[in-house]
């Protein structure tokens, strides 16, 4: 509720600037000049000193949040968390009743059922009961693991409005700073910067926040199916060493 108003808030600020940007326009004088996207957005940002900091870490938020997207595009998927070959490898090792074998591959093996199965192979002498509060255990530490590091692209999705907030209020003091030097009969054209910056600063912000987020909530989706679906398999792995399942192989034997 709380992220929600914050950005409302940066919203509705930003709509009230336009206006006044636009009312601003509408009393000056003279031929109006049109300049670049590029041009607006380098004396948005080296307006002043604090509006180039803070845009600037806007920007470098937008370039860790690529890094992290891509980053977890690549780890965060069926083929590295629930490989089939690793799957496959662990049923014919079971199946041929190469345990320790299996032990010393899931032992080495990165994917996350190879290291669920090999939490509850380490507790196969305790009963079965060992290896499935081990095997929860393990489950439940590598989705934690797998929250934490995609929470970053949380922390950046929720820190680039606040920052682009902190941009519009300082372009705002700019502009009333500019009005109380000319004893309130500033120039349009003289506050024009002041303006530039808070309404940049907040479109930065958003445009940083935005994807930031949305991938934040694919991912989050995507570790808690994935994990759930390799505690799954890992279970049904480790089905034979259920007492039930032993004995009908001892009786069939």
């Amino acid at each position: 509720m709380r992220k929600t108003r914050a950005v409302q808030a940066i919203v509705v600020m930003g709509v009230m600037l336009l206006a006044s940007t636009a009312l601003l326009a509408a009393a000056g004088e003279g031929v109006v000049k049109s300049e670049s996207f590029a041009h607006m957005c380098w004396r948005a940002t080296f307006s002043s000193f604090m509006s180039a900091v803070d845009i600037l870490a806007i920007v470098g938020c937008s370039i860790v949040a690529v890094a992290l997207i891509i980053e977890h595009a690549m780890t965060i998927r069926r083929a590295v968390l629930l490989p089939e070959l690793s799957v496959a490898q662990i049923k014919t090792m079971f199946d041929e009743r190469r345990f320790r074998e299996a032990l010393e591959f899931c032992q080495v093996d990165p994917s996350f059922v190879s290291g669920v199965v090999h939490a509850g192979l380490v507790e196969a002498a305790n009963g079965y009961q060992a290896m499935e509060r081990a095997m929860q255990d393990a489950a439940e530490e590598r989705t934690a693991r797998l929250y934490r590091k995609i929470e970053y692209l949380n922390l950046i999705g929720n820190i680039s409005p606040m920052l682009g907030l902190f941009g519009t209020v300082w372009g705002m003091m700019m502009c009333f700073q500019r009005i109380a030097e000319r004893e309130g009969r500033a120039k349009p054209a003289e506050l024009a910067d002041g303006i530039m910056t808070a309404l940049f600063s907040t479109f930065v912000g958003l445009l940083v926040a935005m994807p930031a987020l949305g991938a934040y909530a694919i991912y989050r989706n995507r570790v808690e199916q994935l994990s759930m679906e390799a505690a799954l398999v890992a279970e049904e792995l480790l089905a034979n060493f259920k007492p039930t399942a032993a004995a009908g192989a001892a009786s069939a034997g």
